[in-house]
């Protein structure tokens, strides 16, 4: 039983030291620590990554939309140019 509560006493104090190690670490709360600092730091490129990533999201469809209608066009185009070689091709 003697045996026992030094352990236990031993591991008590040894608890209480680690509580105070960690109460003293690094804290992403604070932005006074580096562990905060570093939170702060990759918090704000986590946002301006969205930002560009709704930017060209944005963009990629503006580019759609335009490329669909160069393919209307394009449609368009053959099929004038399929009406004029024939009206050439009578004509000749």
């Amino acid at each position: 039983v003697e045996v026992l509560q030094e352990e236990k006493s031993s591991l008590l104090a040894e608890n209480q030291i680690l509580m105070e190690r960690l109460n003293q670490s690094d804290s992403i709360e604070d932005p006074n620590s580096p562990a905060g600092r570093r939170h702060l730091q990759l918090q704000t490129q986590l946002e301006h990554l969205q930002e560009e990533t709704f930017r060209l999201e944005a963009a990629k469809d503006d580019y759609r939309i335009r490329c669909e209608e160069l393919e209307k066009e394009i449609a368009e185009l053959r099929q004038q140019t399929e009406e004029l070689s024939m009206l050439a091709e009578e004509t000749q």
